[in-house]
């Protein structure tokens, strides 16, 4: 017989593997040899996806019927907290795309994403990944 703690573990440790299932489809986490970044990161995660739950509780009708709803809601997260920040900006971005992005937002543009990149006609330079054996790098 295994001890009660055993069993009320293994009753409810679904809900746990759910929530880093869920969590891990947007996620804000990225490579980093520091732990307190990770704990950090995995902070946000959970506080957006619980934001997200309570969001659409009270509001059920947000953008009912779509299937990215989430991906909305925290698309409409990022700006509303981004949005303030890049408005008291005091000192000019350092690249053009950056630069372009901080104008947009501070003329109050809806027609473009607060966050979406801006085409500046500079290269962007895509990660590196290696391809099957023999093969370039690219």
């Amino acid at each position: 017989m295994k001890p009660q703690m055993i069993l009320d573990y293994n009753s409810t440790k679904g809900g746990v593997d759910n929530l880093d299932k869920v969590t891990a489809t947007y996620s804000c986490q990225r490579k980093t040899a520091r732990w307190p970044l990770v704990i950090f990161y995995n902070i946000v995660d959970v506080s957006a996806y619980n934001a997200y739950v309570l969001w659409t509780e009270i509001n059920q009708q947000w953008n009912a019927g779509k299937l990215y709803r989430r991906r909305l809601f925290l698309e409409e997260l990022g700006k509303a907290l981004v949005t303030p920040m890049i408005q008291r900006r005091a000192r000019p971005a350092r690249s053009s795309a950056a630069a372009a992005v901080i104008e947009k937002v501070k003329m109050g543009s809806s027609s473009q994403s607060a966050v979406d990149p801006v085409d500046t006609g500079v290269k962007k330079w895509k990660r590196c990944q290696e391809v099957g054996s023999g093969g370039r790098r690219g």
